[in-house]
């Protein structure tokens, strides 16, 4: 596992490197801006999603077909995908975090009640959008993945925008359930759990 690890973070050291830039731009923008719940959302988002660089390169350079020839289950290969994204999110919140609380400390723009409910909300959010790409990714391939990932990014906003219209009563009986929005990254996390499940089956009947 650690060495299927290693492999995927040094297949994934050139695009985050080119994504630097990037997120520097946003933390400048997010520091202008005073917005800390946008930088952390952002700066997890790019850094977790990094995961699926992995499997397209595994992909293009039909990896698996090698890997497959290893003494090494099928069930570890999948399982260090999901190892990547976990750590890669780690990784995330250790750079977003005191960047974070520093914006906060000197325009105290961001409440602490605030901040925990951005902060469950973001680390959710990954997990059950990870739950919903790698399977999809392992299954159709890194071309039908990507389009599944920017839909991914659309249609929660726009389906939270139709039933706020059509229920008007939606945002306040969301605010009602803050007080347990301790309990959704568990609930995201099981939800990951599931999805590795899935995706060792879709690869184990998978052809290379």
């Amino acid at each position: 596992m650690t060495a299927l690890l290693i492999k995927d973070f040094m297949t994934i050291q050139r695009q985050m490197k080119s994504q630097a830039s990037f997120l520097i731009i946003i933390l400048f923008t997010a520091f202008f801006m005073q917005q800390g719940s946008l930088l952390l959302a952002v700066v997890v988002f790019i850094v977790t999603i990094q995961a699926t660089t992995a499997i397209t390169y595994d992909e293009h350079s039909n990896w698996d077909k090698y890997a497959n020839t290893l003494p090494i289950s099928k069930g570890d290969i999948v399982l260090s995908k999901y190892m990547l994204s976990f750590l890669l999110m780690i990784i995330g919140l250790v750079i977003a975090l005191p960047i974070v609380f520093l914006m906060n400390y000197f325009t105290n723009n961001l409440a602490s009640t605030e901040f925990f409910l951005t902060f469950n909300i973001t680390v959710t959010l990954s997990f059950c959008i990870l739950a919903l790409i790698i399977p999809i990714y392992i299954k159709f391939g890194s071309i039908k993945g990507r389009i599944a990932l920017v839909a991914l990014c659309f249609i929660p906003g726009f389906l939270f925008g139709l039933l706020k219209e059509y229920f008007p009563d939606m945002t306040l009986s969301l605010s009602n359930l803050k007080q347990y929005m301790f309990l959704a990254p568990l609930a995201g996390l099981l939800i990951l759990w599931l999805s590795s499940l899935i995706s060792t089956a879709i690869y184990q009947h998978k052809e290379f």
